[in-house]
């Protein structure tokens, strides 16, 4: 206090409360949209991403995420993509998640590309794992009716 005046802190000590949060710690699931991410991609086995070779396929597939995106759970199940339980995988698909040591979980979500195409993807909330590519739909062979 050379001048005779008190220090004034430069910023105020609490922070105004009374605006809204930027982004919101936790989102609603189920009205949410959703996030992928493709750091476990399964490169080997039947169902590998490296299968994916045709550029205007690829360019599909990728559009296609990129509108569930924006896609809540009831809009997604509406597109023909829904979850898996383990026990209705295919041999072949059981096989692969033990090799790739993913067995410990209750199910797959299954994205309807067109068809018989198929992402799969292990769901940890919001966030795809993205783990398959199926274009022949042997993850989980639909059973025909009446037959």
């Amino acid at each position: 206090m050379a001048n005779g005046r008190a220090k004034q802190p430069k910023h105020n000590a609490s922070p105004d409360y009374d605006r809204p949060a930027k982004q919101p710690h936790s989102r609603d699931v189920s009205t949410s949209g959703l996030s992928w991410r493709f750091s476990r991609i399964d490169r080997g086995g039947p169902f590998a991403w490296t299968s994916l070779t045709d550029p205007a396929d690829y360019k599909e597939v990728m559009e296609r995420l990129h509108c569930f995106e924006t896609m809540c759970d009831r809009e997604i199940g509406a597109s023909g993509s829904h979850p898996i339980a383990l026990d209705r995988l295919s041999k072949p698909a059981r096989d692969r998640l033990q090799a790739i040591e993913q067995d410990d979980i209750d199910s797959l979500m299954s994205f309807r590309i067109t068809g018989r195409r198929r992402v799969l993807c292990i769901r940890e909330r919001d966030v795809m794992r993205v783990l398959w590519w199926d274009p022949e739909h042997q993850v989980c062979p639909s059973i025909k009716k009446h037959t």
